[in-house]
């Protein structure tokens, strides 16, 4: 009887184990919006959102929600013996992986903190802080500071490059996600030192009281923080308005001509702010000159006379105003060089220019170096006549004081006394 009752005892003890083992249960999965893919503990279970995960073994398990275009959401879940447990998560939209199209300024001098105005692109994240860096191969990074998404196109900061090695950097954007973006080269770092030049002005004059717009101002060195100006002595500085610097060798902007004194005037470009850089004339005229045009006369060496169709008008360098249009004939003239012309053509409300190098002359160079041997043969020729030839004999004689000398007079006087005595 007890023999029985073990048995029956370690039968039921068997039956009972299995279930205990195989325990499970279930884990219904909602999201807003439905159709995310269900992973769990990193297998795709085949099913979306809404649906039940069913027979899930008791214990600890990942629910991982996937869907493209919102970021992935991720849960711990305990599955309970015969029991459902609840996953439920409204999924956050992803951002795409951001792009930089352009930085302002896209450069900046190794002396200070330059300020980034524009970091132009798309996807910059707006929740969290991007990261930004300057990068170049073999030197650290430089880690922007003061960092603000403006909006998901546009970020502001600062880079502090005071003593950073002059070159190329590449500019490097991510978000939080660990998405990035690279602009590579987009930033130039470079030295005070660097040299500024000018070549030309388009247009190079305007009217008093008018705004005039710089079209195309070339040369190279220009840096993106490049300001202009217009310079005349005893003139307070015109600066520019609208100022862009379209490249290292091209600038355009407006000057204000409201109130300005006509004439000539030197076009600056200060790339640190303070220091110009200065070498092309720009014109300011008179409202009355709009209707005639104007002639500006240069010379090397200066200064040297000017005459206009044949007229004395001063000395280079000058500008002449009111001009009727026409052709005229520009005549320069210095002593020792060769007289320079040109025939310049005016029109109205233009400068026509002229730029003369004078040559010296042939005959100035003769007469400086042939003068000491002249003077040197002149004594000795002189020399030689006096001391070497002769007076011949004779002469002519030179006109004498008296046609008679005083002892033929005195002999004639004494014959006519004895003469008179006898008589």
């Amino acid at each position: 009887m007890k023999k029985t009752r073990f048995i029956s005892c370690l039968l039921l003890l068997c039956l009972l184990l299995p279930v205990a083992v195989s325990a499970v249960g279930n884990i219904s999965v909602h999201s807003v919006p439905t159709a995310a893919t269900i992973m769990l503990d990193g297998v795709n279970t085949g099913l979306t959102t809404n649906a039940m995960v069913e027979n899930v073994p008791s214990g600890s398990h990942t629910i991982l929600l996937q869907m493209s275009g919102y970021q992935d959401y991720s849960q711990l879940v305990t599955v309970i013996n015969n029991q459902t447990s609840t996953v439920s998560f409204t999924l956050v939209t992803s951002t795409p992986a951001p792009t930089i199209t352009s930085i302002s300024p896209y450069s900046g001098y190794n002396t200070s903190v330059v300020s980034i105005t524009y970091l132009a692109g798309s996807g910059f994240a707006t929740s969290g802080t991007p990261g930004i860096v300057l990068m170049k191969s073999g030197l650290p990074n430089i880690t922007a500071t003061s960092v603000s998404v403006v909006s998901a196109s546009q970020i502001t900061c600062s880079f502090d490059i005071t003593g950073k090695q002059a070159g190329l950097w590449s500019l490097v954007v991510t978000n939080p996600d660990g998405q990035s973006a690279t602009l590579t080269n987009g930033f130039e770092i470079k030295n005070p030192g660097t040299a500024v030049t000018l070549s030309s002005l388009t247009p190079n004059s305007g009217v008093v009281n008018t705004t005039v717009t710089i079209t195309d101002l070339s040369g190279s060195g220009f840096l993106n923080t490049a300001t202009i100006l217009l310079r005349k002595n005893y003139e307070n500085d015109l600066p520019g308005t609208a100022v862009n610097v379209v490249s290292g060798s091209k600038i355009t902007g407006s000057f204000n001509l409201n109130g300005r004194k006509p004439g000539s005037y030197d076009v600056c470009v200060l790339n640190d702010g303070t220091t110009p850089t200065c070498g092309l004339a720009f014109t300011i005229q008179s409202a009355a000159s709009t209707a005639n045009g104007i002639i500006n006369i240069k010379s090397t060496p200066t200064p040297s006379k000017v005459f206009v169709n044949t007229v004395y008008q001063g000395y280079t360098p000058m500008i002449l105003e009111n001009i009727t249009p026409g052709t005229y004939a520009i005549v320069l003239r210095l002593a020792g060089y060769n007289d320079y012309s040109e025939n310049v053509k005016v029109t109205a409300g233009n400068t026509a220019y002229v730029t003369a190098s004078l040559v010296l002359s042939p005959d100035a160079t003769t007469a400086t170096t042939t003068a000491p041997i002249t003077t040197v043969a002149t004594v000795k020729t002189t020399a030689k006549s006096t001391v070497k030839v002769p007076t011949p004999w004779p002469t002519a004689t030179p006109a004498p004081a008296s046609p008679v000398s005083p002892f033929v007079i005195l002999g004639a006087a004494g014959i006519g006394l004895i003469g008179l005595r006898k008589w």
